[in-house]
């Protein structure tokens, strides 16, 4: 069992604990969470515990912010007309929610632009040549454009400013708009650099109403705070780590989502897609996002933006109906999808490959990331996975542990007609004639990024079975929300016994003798008749009306 390292000695890190403790009235257990997660002070705790939007950073810190305040200020007041193009996944489509809703409460009636998957992410200069016909003066370029110098100087020569509000990773090149909002731009002064795009989307909506207030601009008070529902919808659909200001807007937009539902969110409540109060981060990761991506995947993405800004239960009801449909074709295509890869990869075996590059004409261009992402869970490896659309070859890949796979991407432009992406997920498009290039390509650049590690189980801290007490696991949730960079708690337990049990639990017994139940995910019949050190993520579930402790067996020795 290997533990990962803390990187403080055991002393220090109790001493800190117990400052903790004595000065928040927080359980030790919790104390020495927060101090395997970086918390060194009280004062730091409790900001840890209980986040404040006004702890959210200055979006004024973010590059180019002023630049395009100013030109949508002056848009809006000269009465220009504004297109707001987005991306049709559902960080994407949430943008575009952020921005409609906005510009909707200022009497603005904006041009939307989502791409399909067939027409492909980004901007594209036909669209921009009609755009520029329809009398659009200024492009508001939201989850994209970080990459379009040439669709952007394409737009300027037509007489259209654009305005790039992206997070995707920057080349070398700028492109030459009047504002490129980006947190991964070198000059960037932003905290969290791994912000979702609409997360991007929210600070510049920040700023937009702290200088149109100043300024008397603004007819009425915007409370932005109810848009925190799309943002976490966002967030938490793109897999950015939940740190810093992405935890602040996502445990802030939970409580928006559980408390004041909105049209769309009462849709799903109402007809029991959700249960009504446990919107948390399975609704949001296995429902709520799927049923959103699920339009952009097999079909026009608009749907999913009609839905998340639906003023009436009627018609977010009926949206809500169209995208269930959507996601169950979605569902069917992913599953023949993966599982003819599957089957072509035990057959002719992985032979010792690092990565998965797979390609099929027939395959639908909107599931290829599912898939991958699939591939990566099940295999452990990065995975790329590419169909042809309109004689070019594109597709969708995903990381693993250990590796940037957008800089192993990035190595590879030559081979590659468009690229894009971050560390975890990436988009190409290639010529195929290119395609066995690319997979051998990929396969090296691998090879060079990823070094031979064993599996590691990272730990917050030794635990007794006594001190999962009710208040204890109450606290726990405090240090949600859960997910990329914020994991649930593992903990590491000493039982005395530990039993495979009836419907596929897992019966352990600890040093008094008392019995508690959990799963452990192992390929094989165990009995652990004597002592046995786990590792576990402890959950509350209800059972028959009755609240119990869950253990989610992580590792055994």
């Amino acid at each position: 069992m290997d533990v990962a390292p803390g990187g403080m000695g055991e002393e220090e890190a109790d001493r800190i604990a117990r400052d903790i403790t004595d000065g928040l009235g927080v359980p030790h257990l919790i104390a020495r969470i927060l101090v395997a997660r970086g918390v060194r002070t009280p004062d730091e705790a409790s900001v840890f515990l209980k986040p404040r939007l006004e702890d959210l950073s200055d979006p004024f810190l973010l590059p180019d912010m002023d630049k395009g305040v100013s030109r949508l200020i002056e848009a809006v007041s000269k009465g220009e007309r504004i297109c707001i193009w987005g991306d049709y996944d559902a960080d994407g489509v949430s943008c575009l929610a952020l921005m409609f809703n906005f510009l909707t409460h200022l009497g603005i009636s904006p041009v939307v632009h989502i791409p399909t998957r067939e027409e492909g992410y980004g901007l594209h200069i036909d669209k921009v040549e009609e755009l520029a016909k329809q009398g659009v003066d200024l492009i508001v370029s939201l989850d994209c454009g970080a990459s379009n110098a040439e669709e952007i100087a394409h737009a300027s020569s037509l007489g259209m400013d654009t305005i790039v509000i992206d997070h995707h990773e920057m080349g070398g090149e700028v492109p030459p708009a009047v504002a490129v909002i980006n947190p991964k731009r070198k000059d960037s002064r932003f905290p969290t650099r791994d912000l979702a795009a609409c997360g991007v989307t929210f600070f510049f909506l920040l700023g937009l109403r702290r200088v149109m207030h100043t300024k008397g601009l603004i007819p009425a008070h915007i409370n932005l705070k109810k848009e925190l529902d799309l943002v976490t919808v966002g967030t938490v659909g793109d897999m950015v780590p939940l740190l810093g200001d992405n935890r602040i807007l996502v445990r802030h937009g939970m409580e928006v989502m559980n408390l004041k539902p909105r049209a769309w969110l009462r849709s799903m409540l109402d007809g029991r897609v959700i249960s009504k109060g446990l919107v948390n981060e399975f609704a949001l990761g296995f429902i709520i996002v799927p049923r959103i991506n699920a339009a952009g995947r097999v079909a026009s993405p608009h749907p999913a933006l009609d839905f998340l800004v639906a003023k009436e239960a009627e018609s977010a009801s009926r949206l809500l109906a169209h995208l269930q449909k959507l996601n169950n074709l979605r569902q069917q295509r992913e599953k023949k999808i993966h599982e003819e890869i599957v089957r072509s990869l035990q057959s002719d075996g992985l032979s010792g490959r690092k990565t998965i590059v797979v390609f099929d004409e027939k395959w639908h261009a909107g599931v290829l990331g599912i898939v991958a992402q699939k591939l990566t869970e099940q295999f452990g490896r990065p995975a790329i996975v590419i169909t042809r659309v309109n004689g070019i070859w594109k597709g969708s890949g995903r990381g693993g542990e250990g590796m940037n796979l957008f800089e192993a991407i990035c190595s590879l432009s030559p081979l590659l007609l468009k690229y894009g992406g971050h560390k975890y997920a990436c988009g190409v498009s290639l010529k195929e004639e290119n395609l066995s290039a690319f997979a051998e390509a990929f396969e090296k650049a691998v090879e060079r990024s990823i070094t031979a590690r064993k599996r590691v189980v990272q730990v917050d801290t030794t635990a007794g079975f006594d001190e999962l007490t009710t208040d204890v696991m109450d606290r726990l949730e405090e240090l949600g929300p859960f997910g990329i960079g914020n994991p649930r708690p593992n903990l590491v337990f000493d039982a005395a016994a530990v039993f495979a049990a009836p419907s596929g639990r897992t019966r352990i017994i600890d040093g008094d003798n008392r019995t508690w139940y959990g799963f452990y995910a192992t390929k094989g019949p165990f009995q652990r008749d004597a002592s046995a050190r786990i590792i576990a993520s402890p959950v509350v579930k209800m059972e028959r009306g009755e609240r119990f402790i869950h253990l989610n067996i992580k590792e055994m020795e």
